[in-house]
């Protein structure tokens, strides 16, 4: 499970930019699994991860969320999306 809150926290240090600014308000795990991965005989945790957005909006913004998240490296994670209508 460690393995999994620790994917969390890469999402949310990739997002810093945009919570400094108001565009992301939260970073949350909403759920996760793990599998075995034959190649390496280790368990690989595979997070879904709830971002929300503010504004009315908000969707305009995911492409750039994606963005970071992929740049940061951070593997293993499925990101959800949510508007706080904010």
């Amino acid at each position: 499970m460690q393995a999994c809150e620790s994917k969390v926290a890469e999402v949310r240090k990739a997002l810093e930019p945009l919570s400094d600014v108001g565009i992301v308000e939260r970073v949350r795990a909403s759920g996760a699994g793990g599998y075995l991965n034959n190649e390496t005989g280790r368990l690989d945790c595979k997070v879904t991860i709830t971002v929300t957005v503010a504004g009315r909006s908000a969707e305009k913004h995911y492409p750039e969320i994606q963005r970071l998240v992929e740049q940061a490296g951070t593997t293993g994670v499925s990101l959800r999306f949510e508007h706080s209508g904010a």
